[in-house]
């Protein structure tokens, strides 16, 4: 089977030369497009320094502008889809899979029932890790309470079987069949970043679920920066959002409200949303700072997210960028 790896990759060099180092060594050899969402760490020079581009199946290809995850992954599906791959394997620059995952994936294909792939996914580097279980990577879907998210955890007992049923995958070890993308079309571009991976496997579980081979492991690094911190007022304490990060949780909450409003099954949807900005703004007014620059944040969000609007450069012009 001809498959095509997506890496999308933006700012992470060190985390990615892991990834591409056990992706370079697979079981089951692939072609590797590198998706850069431009990239402004040198990431561009380091590849070549290091010898990447040597590999005659790596493909580099950096974009023009960072277009967030959504935007990269999009691109090299879009890519695979036109270059007539059997498979895409998606993935981000801080995953590493072990050197027998895709193989294994590889093992169960031929059920032509399912409509995509997943390995198991461990939380940490190979040395020191734990199986992810809270259902933000591996998940089944509750459409009646679609908020905050769709997906809710599987339960633990079905990690103890070698194959496991789900509805959703995040983009970390995917394996579609590009049958799959010609029924239900390409990833959103237009999320930027957050829930892009939930859209697509809510379209996915249209056609069919989605098969977890346990056996089957990637290691998911998330190597991000404390976003909270905690507040208090008088005897109550709270976590609250740094405002350094505050305009990437902009999407989060637009994406998550305009999925509920899709493909939710809760006819009180509209109330609750709105309910939670009142609180949402009452919590800023208690705790935070920069409680303008807050409240437009919150309130662009929501009511993009109650609109289907999707301007992906209006969290940078709230904070003047």
């Amino acid at each position: 089977m001809k498959i095509c790896t997506v890496v999308v990759t933006y700012n992470r060099y060190n985390l990615l030369k892991e990834c591409l180092d056990a992706l370079l060594n697979q079981t089951y050899k692939t072609d590797i497009l590198l998706v850069d969402n431009a990239s402004i760490d040198g990431t561009d020079n380091k590849i070549k320094e290091d010898g990447y581009l040597k590999h005659s199946n790596l493909i580099y290809s950096r974009l023009e502008s960072n277009l967030g995850g959504a935007g990269g992954f999009h691109f090299g599906v879009k890519y695979a889809l036109e270059n007539n791959y059997d498979f895409v394997w998606l993935m981000d620059d801080d995953a590493e899979p072990e050197l027998d995952c895709l193989e294994l994936l590889m093992t169960y294909t031929d059920k032509a029932e399912y409509s995509a792939f997943a390995p198991s996914l461990y939380v940490g580097d190979k040395t020191n890790s734990v199986l992810n279980i809270t259902g933000g990577h591996r998940g089944v879907f509750d459409y009646t309470k679609p908020l905050p998210s769709f997906q809710k955890p599987i339960d633990k007992t079905e990690y103890e079987k070698e194959l496991c049923k789900i509805d959703m995958a995040s983009f970390v070890g995917i394996l579609i069949p590009i049958s799959s993308i010609k029924k239900i079309g390409l990833p959103r571009d237009d999320f930027f970043i957050h829930h892009d991976d939930v859209e697509y496997s809510l379209r996915l579980s249209q056609i069919g679920k989605i098969l977890m081979v346990t056996k089957s492991k990637i290691y998911h690094k998330e190597k991000r920066q404390e976003e909270k911190y905690l507040k208090r007022f008088w005897i109550f304490e709270k976590n609250r959002i740094k405002f350094e990060v505050l305009w990437l949780k902009y999407f989060g909450m637009r994406n998550s409200i305009y999925l509920a409003l899709q493909y939710g099954q809760d006819k009180l949807i509209i109330p609750k949303v709105l309910w939670s900005y009142l609180v949402l703004v009452k919590d800023i007014l208690i705790y935070d700072d920069n409680k303008i620059k807050r409240i437009l944040f919150a309130t662009n969000s929501i009511f993009d997210g109650l609109r289907g609007h999707f301007d992906n450069t209006k969290a940078k012009k709230i904070l003047g960028k």
